[in-house]
C-alpha cells in the first residue's frame, strides 16, 4: 500500500498533478495568513488540515484516480445516478397523473363522466 506523502509528492504515475497541486498549494499559502507550505517541507496531515489547501486537494484527487480502488470512473456513476433519478421522477410523474385521473373518475369529472 502506498503512503499517503508518496502519493501526493513523489509518485510517478500522478507527476504532473503533483506538480499544480503544490503550486496552487504555494500561492495560496502565501497569499493567506499563517505558515507557507511547500513540497518538500508539509506533511501530508498538516496540508489536509490547513483550510488554505482544501481545494487544491480536492482537485488533486478529482483529477487522478489516487482514491479509486475499482468500479467505473465517478463520472459515469453520477450519470448512473442522474439516469436513475430520471427513471424514478417519470414513474412518480405516471403515478400522480394516474391518482389524478382516478380521482377525476370518483368525482365525476373526469373520463369517465358523461
Amino acid at each position: 500500500m502506498q503512503t499517503r506523502e508518496h502519493l501526493f509528492k513523489n509518485c510517478p504515475q500522478w507527476r504532473s498533478q503533483q506538480k499544480t497541486l503544490w503550486a496552487t498549494v504555494l500561492e495560496e499559502t502565501r497569499k493567506l495568513p499563517g505558515p507557507t507550505r511547500n513540497r518538500d517541507r508539509t506533511n501530508i496531515a498538516v496540508l489536509l488540515a490547513d483550510q488554505r489547501c482544501s481545494q487544491a486537494v480536492l482537485t488533486f484527487l478529482a483529477t487522478t484516480d489516487v482514491g479509486r480502488t475499482s468500479g467505473p470512473p465517478v463520472a459515469d456513476v453520477n450519470e448512473d445516478a442522474a439516469s436513475d433519478a430520471s427513471e424514478w421522477e417519470a414513474r412518480e410523474q405516471e403515478e400522480r397523473e394516474w391518482e389524478r385521473r382516478e380521482e377525476e373518475v370518483r368525482e365525476g369529472v373526469g373520463w369517465g363522466s358523461g
